[in-house]
């Protein structure tokens, strides 16, 4: 959720300056450029801190033990420095790597075990506690570990030799290799980091790419790492010499240059999705339109029924709320197929596990029917917690609901107050509308940290759902080393907690891009719902 929050932050910043991308603006004639558009105004390069997906900026620079490879299928993990996605023992909760040959810094030194380890115990700084933490409380012993700087050796990460690391567990773990793929898992030269300003800014490369300059609310450049070896990485063509962000970027500015195709912004994309605006814009060019890409999904927006309100404890009034959502009047409302598309599962679009099925389809005169049964036949009135940004969406759902007899009283609030007091003790709403994206493309992202009974308060089970039987079911998959055994049991939660009622999935927001003429064609997968940086290339 920290990062979904994020991400939507990073997609509607305010831009301060345009820095242009216009003909003659640039350009290199003796080497490939990519030049990247984005209104943020700084860049974060410390693997300990940033949250962004292997597939973007980081994973340029910074490579892990493990890394994303996609398929039609969706998203696979797959080796990065490791010969493998990790060896575990018989249960799970100890995992072996080894480490490739020819794999180096940025300065020619070889990556060792070592590097890998002394970057996971930064990452448990208390100066570098806003990254990625998932494996923070797994390893034994990081509950009390401090960080390399003051709390010495992480004894649960060994390295027998340069080339071997062991991770021991407090507990079976099957999305370990999931983990790995984080950005903690970048190795970093014992000693490097400890100044945490001057590392965020021009971190040691592992990549095929170095940083050459980092100057914020400007540009940041990156050149190629000479002792990045090819053979050693398939998950990275690094065909361009340069890439070249351009930060403090005016979204507005930036869709008209990248329609207008001329000079570099021929070579240039935008980092952040087209709003609505800017989408009509493309849309009256009919050059550009041909280039636009869209994604298959991105956030998930659904609405959590709360199990503690005295009309949703019972079943059968989440049922008939299950009923009488009208979706596609959601999509409508958000600016069509474009902005949106619908879901009725758990389970997203693009992770694996994901099967289609919707086990409420829309059927008002049920909904009534389920309200009569429950005693509610004169109609119910519930309460919705929603976001300002996002009461376009809740006032869609308040009309459909209202055909049904469900009277919904929206109450917009500012995100940060609807948070805290969720999750703070103070649940005092019948329905929440909230969003979704996983931190990895695992089933379990979508679903442990939702359902599972002990985040109820301080968590993220917005629903107060209490269900014994699915916190068995999550704990098991959890706990299923076999990665394909696992989706089998996470599709099968999925149907469960859909039963239940208690989960009220919406739509997924989908993201635009313009590519300029010279950048080839390529997808934008439903996870995550941004180009894959490691793999975009010149148009023939």
């Amino acid at each position: 959720m920290r990062k979904s929050i994020g991400i939507v932050a990073l997609a509607t910043a305010a831009a301060l300056v345009f820095t242009g991308c216009t003909a003659g603006g640039g350009g290199d004639d003796d080497e490939s450029t990519l030049y990247v558009l984005m209104p943020d105004t700084e860049m974060g390069w410390d693997p300990a801190t940033n949250v962004n997906f292997p597939s973007t900026y980081l994973g340029l620079v910074q490579r892990r033990l493990t890394t994303w490879a996609f398929t039609a299928d969706g998203v696979e993990v797959v080796p990065d420095l490791a010969t493998d996605t990790g060896t575990p023992n018989e249960d799970g909760s100890v995992w072996t790597y080894t480490l490739k040959d020819d794999i180096f810094f940025e300065d020619g030194t070889p990556i060792t075990s070592a590097d890998i380890k002394y970057g996971v115990e930064r990452t448990y700084d208390d100066e570098l506690a806003g990254g990625l933490h998932y494996h923070n409380a797994l390893l034994v012993g990081g509950s009390e570990y401090t960080g390399p700087y003051d709390g010495g050796d992480l004894a649960s990460i060994e390295t027998p030799d340069d080339q071997t690391i062991v991770f021991n567990l407090t507990q079976p773990f099957g999305d370990w290799p999931w983990l790995a793929a984080m950005n903690p898992f970048v190795p970093v030269p014992a000693g490097e980091g400890e100044d945490v300003a001057a590392y965020d800014q021009k971190s040691v490369a592992s990549g095929p790419y170095m940083i050459e300059s980092n100057e914020a609310g400007n540009e940041t450049v990156l050149v190629r790492n000479e002792y990045w070896e090819p053979s050693s990485d398939d998950a990275r063509t690094a065909e361009y010499d340069k890439i070249v962000f351009r930060q403090s970027q005016n979204p507005s500015t930036v869709a008209q240059t990248l329609i207008s195709d001329v000079g570099d912004a021929q070579h240039s994309i935008n980092s952040s999705g087209l709003s609505a605006a800017e989408l009509a814009l493309v849309s009256a060019d009919p050059a550009a339109s041909e280039r636009l890409i869209t994604s298959d999904g991105g956030l998930q927006f659904y609405v959590a029924l709360n199990n503690d309100s005295e009309e949703l404890d019972d079943i059968l009034v989440r049922q008939a709320v299950q009923y009488a959502v009208d979706r596609e009047a959601i999509v409508l409302a958000l600016g069509g197929e474009e902005a949106a598309v619908a879901t009725s599962t758990v389970i997203p679009n693009g992770i694996n596990g994901h099967e289609e099925s919707d086990l409420y389809p829309r059927d008002v005169e049920k909904a009534k029917e389920l309200l009569a049964e429950a005693g509610y036949a004169d109609g119910v009135t519930l309460d919705l917690w929603v976001a300002n940004e996002d009461t376009a969406a809740a006032e869609a759902l308040q009309q459909a609901l209202a055909e049904a007899n469900i009277t919904v009283n929206i109450n917009p609030l500012d995100l940060g107050v609807m948070y805290g007091d969720a999750m703070g003790g103070n649940p005092n709403y019948d329905m929440f509308l909230s969003y979704w994206i996983g931190d990895y493309p695992s089933p379990g992202a979508y679903i442990e940290l939702i359902f599972q009974s002990k985040y109820i308060d301080g968590g993220y089970n917005l629903a107060r759902m209490v269900d014994p039987e699915i916190d068995a079911a999550i704990a098991a998959a959890i706990a299923e080393p076999d990665i394909d055994a696992a989706v089998e049991k996470w599709t099968a939660i999925d149907q469960s907690i859909m039963e239940t009622g208690s989960f009220l999935p919406l739509y997924l927001t989908r993201n635009a891009f313009l590519p300029g003429s010279g950048i080839a064609a390529f997808d934008v997968p439903a996870f995550p719902s941004y180009p894959n940086y490691l793999t975009l290339s010149q148009a023939e």
